[in-house]
């Protein structure tokens, strides 16, 4: 089987099944797991894959829950260069809004010990930011879901209402240019619809492969978007297409 007709039949199967582990597709198409990783390298490098530990994800269409573990080994150098330039909007005497994404999680790791208030439902964003003695840290509290590494429910909602957010720093599983951002979890998509609504400014930090795509759950338009954070790689007519619905894009690089 030659290498092109091996890359579609990979891109096939994604497409159907969401993500696969290498071991599955060498045994499908009767190849070493050798072949697989390198094939699924390339595809990756050519942005048609996602990797994750063990194996691949697809990029193309509805795409499904990933645990955070999984999304963190995705696109790991476009979130740098994004969670970069939204550290930039960073200013001591704000409240900060962090979801549980990995990208938000990027940005967070790089934040300086100053005097600013975070409200976040991230286990992730907890962990790292309590050894941070200038930092006003508040879990929302509510209902732990180990995949996600989220906090949901009423009660983390009610604190969200509690609180006056000046800027929420969001992602999403994809970004529909005509419904909007969705979630794959539908407990973390009203968590997000809910923040969206209260907070002052939304940042909405996604690499480039999701623009286009979307996944189960709808939380928020584009028109509830003040600012979009994505990698240079992303499409200029979905870029111009995002303008004109009133968002200040900014390209990562």
């Amino acid at each position: 089987m030659l290498a092109t007709e091996r890359h579609q039949k990979i891109l096939s199967y994604l497409e159907a099944k969401g993500t696969a582990r290498t071991v599955d597709l060498a045994e499908a198409l009767q190849v070493t797991d050798e072949t697989i990783r390198r094939d699924l390298q390339l595809l990756a490098e050519s942005h048609l894959v996602g990797r994750v530990h063990g194996g691949a994800t697809s990029l193309k269409g509805t795409v499904q829950l990933q645990s955070f573990t999984e999304r963190s080994s995705i696109r790991v150098e476009q979130k740098k260069a994004i969670a970069a330039a939204a550290r930039e909007q960073i200013e001591p005497g704000h409240t900060y809004a962090f979801d549980s994404s990995t990208t938000a999680f990027e940005m967070v790791c790089s934040l300086p010990d100053l005097n600013y208030r975070v409200v976040t439902n991230a286990y992730a964003v907890l962990h790292h930011m309590a050894r941070m003695e200038n930092v006003e840290l508040i879990s929302t509290g509510g209902r732990y879901h180990p995949k996600t590494q989220t906090f949901n429910g009423g009660d983390s909602l009610r604190t969200l209402r509690r609180h006056n957010i000046n800027t929420a720093f969001i992602s999403c599983v994809g970004l529909d240019l005509r419904r909007g951002a969705s979630e794959g979890f539908e407990a973390q998509a009203g968590f997000k619809e809910t923040l969206v609504q209260l907070a002052e400014k939304v940042v909405l930090l996604v690499d480039s492969s999701k623009l286009g795509n979307c996944s189960e759950y709808f939380f928020a338009e584009l028109a509830d978007l003040t600012t979009l954070i994505t990698d240079d790689g992303a499409d200029r007519n979905q870029v111009e297409k995002l303008h004109s619905e009133g968002c200040e894009v900014i390209l990562a690089r």
